[in-house]
């Protein structure tokens, strides 16, 4: 069974045909049994495919063993939570792309940029950048399917960043950094109807070991100085009202009075 880094794994992203539809997206399909990677030996591209019924004898002489690696992979999924609340989500990123005829030297390129996760639940917004030459050179989108269609005649490198929803991040290394984006880059790839490539990463909620969050009191303003008030003029006032969201990104720490 395949074995999968602990944090989210962005580097060498390799191109693979279509093995993924789109348009049914399945966030139980396991991407290493479409494999595509060079070998480490000749470095002669290859791909990799499944022994079912060797798979059926190693199951059978070690159920234990993959009873545990079928909950590891559930948790890979997103299908189940893990140890320390930790999540598994796979990202498709890739292009379609049709060819245009035109005249000899006026061939364009109708391609389609996409970011496909397996929990779009958790996303809040995807942010792409495109070549300068496009308008707007960025685009925002909020809502699933995230994708960017355009019309053009050469590659580029499109850097996208995946944005989640409060209080999901994205844990980065294996010393459990987490942030709320992640950077994926793309490079368009014009070969017959495109291509695409597969991330597996992991969330974790935050909050939930942290315990209650604890939110600000209000400060009774000061007495007004008539001596003060032309420089009182001088300063920006304060909102009273912040919003619920203002709120819970604002901790407060009260010391607990010492026993007598």
């Amino acid at each position: 069974m395949a074995q999968w880094a602990d944090t989210s794994t962005t580097n060498q992203i390799e191109a693979s045909s279509w093995d993924v539809e789109l348009e049914d997206f399945d966030p139980n399909y396991d991407p290493s049994y479409d494999l595509e990677a060079n070998c480490p030996m000749c470095r002669t591209h290859t791909a990799a495919s499944p022994d079912h019924a060797l798979a059926t004898q190693l199951e059978q002489k070690y159920p234990a063993t993959y009873a545990e690696r079928r909950v590891e992979e559930e948790v890979d999924r997103g299908s189940r939570i893990g140890q320390n609340g930790v999540e598994g989500i796979m990202i498709l990123i890739g292009n379609k792309h049709r060819l245009v005829r035109g005249s000899e030297d006026a061939n364009q390129h109708d391609w389609t940029f996409f970011v496909r996760t397996s929990r779009p639940d958790l996303v809040e917004e995807v942010r792409v950048e495109l070549h300068p030459t496009f308008r707007p050179p960025r685009v925002v989108l909020r809502r699933a399917p995230y994708e960017v269609r355009r019309l053009g005649w050469g590659f580029f490198t499109l850097e996208a960043e995946i944005i989640l929803k409060a209080p999901y991040t994205w844990i980065v290394d294996n010393s459990g950094t987490t942030q709320r984006g992640l950077e994926l880059t793309w490079t368009l790839n014009f070969t017959d109807r495109g291509r695409q490539g597969r991330v597996r990463a992991k969330v974790k909620k935050l909050g939930e070991e942290r315990g209650r969050r604890l939110r600000t009191r209000a400060v009774p303003a000061p007495a007004p100085d008539d001596e003060d008030e032309e420089e009182d003029d001088d300063y920006e006032s304060i909102d009273d009202d912040l919003s619920q969201d203002e709120e819970e990104d604002i901790s407060e720490f009260v010391e607990t009075p010492r026993r007598r």
